[in-house]
């Protein structure tokens, strides 16, 4: 757990890990700081992506500063080029691992400020710091380089720590990896993106960032296998014939359960197994195999029943008149059991995965009030009326999710929907604090919250961890958010979950608004978590609703008065559904 292990079914006694001699299994488990630099085995090319030019006779100091940027984008014998731009005692002095800092071509200048002192002014794009983590603060940023003479060439005498690329080199130079925590119920995997420069030891530097933790805005909202200070024993990960070998610090495991071991094996494994040589994963203690239970074979109540890619439902919820219905390709049906809604005129309903059909959150005609519908209630149960709401969201956890606003301002609220008599929750959320929320959903595994904001007039989209009483899974904050950019003409309101680590954004048409106009044009984009952005869609008009779902790999759309689409990459297909079916949904 993120603050050390479970107490639950100790081992018989405290383990002497050093000492431990144990047979080493790798079993098939369920699914439905700084980086540091590593040598290339003897004989082995290693593809480190850009090449670094060294500095070239009579440059300028200009020329010299450009070059060294240019130089850290490759990591060979720890930046051992770039080093070759800077005077001895500075190459000593110099942390490359610190951050680096990704700019967009031309948003960058170099000019002198006084004598061999020099202005690098950037607009930075975005931020890695030294565990991966990469944000996109887009504020202008200002570095000094001073410059000397040495042999009659110029170099940097003094460089601030990090590296600072353009986007093209950034691209060429790093990867995205995929590390895996726990939802605080332990029953989905989630993704926490991080960013790494290419060099040999990708395995020891993964290993190494599960064991620190999930990055800052996600750690409020998931747990880990490892408790804080848990550390590797040796100072490496090898991969040998497809086994990458974890040696773990004996403290480690001290008072872990059979439980705790094979998760911490799975965690590790989920993770390393992102990296293509890595086949499997065995686990050592001060050299010495450490046997991992069989999942299988665990006590009934602790074996892992981790989802690792939780999916919305394939058939999606809608309206048909004032019937909600389910849609499944091209077919059509009523949802069974439903009260009847006529008098509230359905919009916008919403399901969860987990109660399909039992139970549906829908708006009314007004889009001021929301219901729960039961099956086999006799009427809709209102849960809110506000002067305005987001669309809901439902999770796996048993919860309604919606932001009413009042006066400009919005509240965060969750609604019980297994116990109608439980009592709503306000989701505190420090950073809406005088702003709209547009469009608020969670993900599947209910761990993070995706926003739009509305700050007078100027949207941005966030991520933010859902922070959750482990026991009843009820939600009570939502702790630090990490903000993603579409591209600037691609407007947004709102926002959907499209997969475990994406969302898709737009801006939809308002058909009662007397100023907007049908012809302005619409872009639907889908963006992932690590900051990565697919291309937007072509140019819509008319968009009313988007509907997508995590695992799902279909991106439909409704048109004022021409009915749904589906988008397949550049191209626009229109779908055999009833004209009169509306608001499709996918869950969640």
């Amino acid at each position: 757990m993120a603050n050390g292990h479970s107490t639950g079914g100790r081992l018989a006694a405290v383990l002497a890990a050093a000492a431990l001699l144990l047979t080493g299994c790798a079993p098939t488990l369920p699914t439905s700081g700084e980086v540091r630099s590593a040598q290339v085995p003897v004989g082995e090319e290693y593809d480190y992506g850009r090449v670094a030019q060294p500095p070239q006779p009579g440059a300028s100091p200009e020329e010299i500063i450009e070059g060294f940027l240019d130089a850290g984008a490759n990591a060979e014998n720890d930046h051992e080029v770039a080093r070759e731009y800077l005077t001895p005692d500075m190459a000593e002095r110099w942390n490359p691992w610190t951050q680096t800092l990704v700019y967009f071509e031309d948003n960058i200048s170099i000019d002198a400020a006084d004598e061999d002192v020099y202005r690098v002014q950037l607009t930075v794009d975005s931020r890695v710091d030294s565990t991966g983590a990469r944000t996109y603060p887009g504020d202008p940023n200002q570095e000094t380089f001073e410059v000397e003479q040495v042999d009659g060439e110029w170099r940097i005498s003094e460089a601030p720590d990090g590296k600072i690329l353009e986007d093209g080199d950034f691209n060429t130079s790093y990867d995205d990896y995929t590390l895996y925590f726990f939802d605080v119920q332990q029953r989905y995997a989630v993704p926490d993106v991080r960013w790494l420069i290419r060099q040999p030891g990708q395995a020891t530097e993964l290993a190494n960032r599960v064991l620190e933790g999930p990055v800052p805005w996600l750690a409020p909202g998931v747990v880990s296998a490892f408790g804080e200070g848990d550390s590797m024993g040796s100072p490496t990960v090898p991969v040998n014939n497809g086994v990458a070998t974890v040696d773990l610090d004996p403290s480690v495991i001290v008072g872990a359960s059979d439980r705790d071991i094979a998760l911490m094996h799975y965690q590790l494994s989920m993770t390393l197994h992102t990296l293509r040589p890595v086949t499997r994963v065995e686990l050592t203690v001060g050299g010495s195999p450490l046997e991992v239970p069989d999942p299988n074979e665990l006590p009934e109540g602790e074996r892992l029943n981790i989802e690792r890619n939780p999916s919305a439902l394939e058939r999606q919820i809608g309206v048909q008149g004032d019937q909600l219905i389910w849609q499944l390709g091209e077919q059509t049906s009523p949802v069974a059991s439903m009260p009847d809604l006529s008098e509230i005129e359905p919009r916008f309903p919403a399901v969860s995965t987990v109660a399909e059909g039992d139970v549906v959150a829908v708006m009314d005609g007004e889009l001021n009030a929301l219901y729960h519908a039961r099956a086999d209630s006799q009427e809709p149960e209102l849960l809110v009326e506000a002067e305005s709401l987001t669309r809901p969201s439902m999770d796996n956890y048993g919860w309604t999710w919606t932001a009413t606003t009042e006066d400009g301002e919005s509240t965060i609220r969750a609604f019980n929907y297994e116990d109608p008599d439980a009592s709503s929750v306000a989701v505190a959320a420090d950073f809406i604090e005088g702003r709209e929320v547009t469009s608020l959903r969670i993900s599947q595994d209910g761990t993070r919250a995706a926003l739009v904001v509305d700050d007078a007039g100027v949207r941005s989209l966030y991520i933010a961890a859902v922070v959750r009483e482990a026991g009843s899974g009820a939600p009570w904050n939502l702790g630090q958010s990490n903000r993603l950019h579409p591209e600037e003409h691609v407007e947004i309101e709102e926002v959907r979950w499209s997969g475990n680590d994406e969302v898709v954004v737009w801006q939809p048409y308002d058909p009662t608004d007397p100023e907007a106009d049908p012809a302005d044009l619409t872009y639907v984009q889908s963006i992932q978590i690590s900051g990565d952005a697919d291309a937007p869609s072509p140019a819509l008009a008319a968009v009313l609703n988007v509907s997508v779902g995590e695992g799902r790999d279909t991106v439909l759309f409704e048109q004022q008065g021409e009915g749904v689409y589906q988008i397949v990459g550049s191209d626009i297909h229109p779908q055999e559904i009833d004209e009169a079916v509306k608001d499709l949904s996918f869950s969640g």
